[in-house]
């Protein structure tokens, strides 16, 4: 019976001395691939997407509250502080506007003598716009103005030979010029920024637009009694109805003939917002750092960003779990991992969480204007912008530095094998800049986009149907394993090159 009891606590010995073993000789960068889980991810969006950050819109109550969660779980998992007045806040000047109802949209046909009224149900087919004053605009007569431009070095004007004063403009959104020429697109890239348009409809005295996108757009660049609403292709067919033109095809010639095609409307309309300025708010960018331990590469950084924000209350809450939750829960799950695994990097790693993407990139546009560190000692950027879907990631960069997309590639072929894909762009500039990346990318900063494809459905942009339950978080934590493994790997190398292929 001693010896069955011997051998019995031999082999309970030898169990216990194996797992301990086995747990001892877990490296800081195994752990760190699994410390990360779903739950973590499920958790931090649902606050993000919560009626408590009211959509996250830049110097909002929501917001602050959405930076605040963030910071706090970077001190809990011992990041250094990146921000400035010694806390994780880098703040940066930021005026908005507060969408508080509905409003209203109608559409007047005429009919012989009278005017019919159409209405249009909210928020598909119309919302309020996201810079609009507030007032009332009532039955004022309808112009179609294009992309609503003025490029007199482009040689093209919407606005010439027509009279808008006292109307309401029809507008499309971007800009005509669809080709791939790095001059050319330097030269129009400016002129597809909502502000712009509004700010030439003013200059050309419209009284307000009709903007023709259903996406909420904060973008700033509010003017004093001017108001608008954005609309649906199908409104703007409405119309074009009796006019001699159809919309798409118009809208398709200016893109082919690169000429305006601009003329007054036999229709009116009636606007109403009902908002609130607010002039001297602050956003910030949230800002972590697990600083390098080599003296020699400590001063060289590897960052990760996504935006925090999103569109706020239009005034029905806009989730944003798509944009940019999904995003915002990827940075943060790298940062915990990496933070707390006890990996030490030899380079210093930086994990942002930008204020302002949706009003026009501010918060990427100070930071790089007011960096934590000279932007030659940024080897690479990593950028996510909505990525909550699918079943393959994958990753972009500019031809000249598509080397660095190795780094990623590899990572994936040691930790996850999901189908993976590289792109390619352009060396000179981002065509249509509108993610943050583009900011580091002209000052002559590396950097790589990382996103997955093979998604089954379309999430709505900009709409209170980007909802949490959309998001597929199988992809979002094999994001997270993705860009911990690239950082690690980047973090260690004895040098880092940038090169086409």
């Amino acid at each position: 019976m001693k010896k069955i009891c011997y051998f019995l606590l031999a082999i309970c010995s030898v169990h216990f001395s194996l797992k301990a073993q086995a747990t001892e000789e877990v490296s800081p960068e195994t752990r760190a691939l699994f410390l990360t889980t779903e739950t973590d991810l499920q958790e931090w969006m649902a606050y993000l997407v919560s009626p408590e950050c009211r959509g996250r819109l830049t110097g909002d109550i929501g917001f602050q509250k959405a930076a605040q969660y963030v910071a706090d779980l970077f001190q809990e998992w011992g990041l250094e502080l990146g921000g400035d007045q010694g806390g994780y806040f880098q703040h940066f000047p930021h005026p908005y506007t507060e969408v508080q109802e509905m409003g209203q949209f109608s559409l007047y046909f005429p009919v012989g003598k009278d005017w019919i009224a159409k209405e249009y149900p909210y928020p598909d087919h119309y919302m309020v716009g996201g810079t609009s004053d507030s007032g009332e605009l009532h039955r004022l007569e309808l112009a179609y103005v294009g992309y609503g431009i003025t490029a007199p070095e482009l040689n093209y004007d919407d606005y010439k030979g027509i009279d808008v004063k006292g109307k309401i403009v029809v507008c499309d959104r971007d800009i005509p010029y669809q080709g791939r020429d790095p001059e050319l697109q330097k030269k129009w890239t400016p002129y597809q920024y909502h502000n712009l348009k509004m700010t030439n409809a003013v200059a050309h005295g419209a009284a307000g637009m009709l903007y023709i996108t259903t996406t909420a757009n904060p973008n700033p660049g509010w003017n004093p009694g001017f108001i608008y609403a954005c609309i649906s292709d199908s409104v703007a067919r409405d119309i074009f109805a009796g006019t001699g033109g159809n919309y798409d095809a118009v809208k398709e010639g200016i893109n082919q003939s690169m000429k305006p095609y601009s003329f007054v409307i036999e229709k009116k309309a009636d606007i109403k917002a009902v908002t609130q300025f607010h002039p001297d708010e602050i956003g910030c960018n949230v800002i972590g750092i697990l600083r390098g331990t080599d003296p020699t590469l400590e001063p060289e950084m590897i960052m990760a960003g996504a935006h925090l924000d999103h569109v706020g209350m239009m005034p029905v809450l806009m989730p944003g779990a798509m944009d940019n939750a999904s995003g915002s829960v990827i940075i943060m799950g790298a940062a915990k991992a990496l933070s707390t695994s006890g990996y030490t990097p030899k380079r210093t790693l930086v994990f942002v969480l930008y204020g302002g993407e949706e009003t026009g990139l501010i918060g990427s546009k100070y930071l790089v204007d007011h960096p934590i560190s000279p932007l030659e000692n940024l080897k690479v950027v990593f950028n996510i912008d909505c990525l909550g879907t699918g079943y393959g990631l994958g990753a972009r960069a500019a031809q000249k530095y598509a080397s660095l997309l190795d780094y990623v590639e590899g990572a994936n072929e040691a930790v996850l094998k999901r189908p993976f894909t590289t792109r390619l762009g352009n060396n000179e500039i981002i065509t249509r800049p509108r993610t943050d990346d583009a900011n580091f990318f002209v000052k002559g900063v590396p950097t790589i986009s990382l996103f997955s494809f093979g998604a089954a459905y379309r999430t709505p942009y900009h709409h209170p149907g980007d909802v949490m339950e959309l998001i597929e978080f199988d992809i979002v934590r094999d994001c997270v394993k993705l860009l911990t493994r690239t950082m690690m790997d980047m973090g260690n190398v004895e040098k880092i090159e940038a090169s086409p292929k």
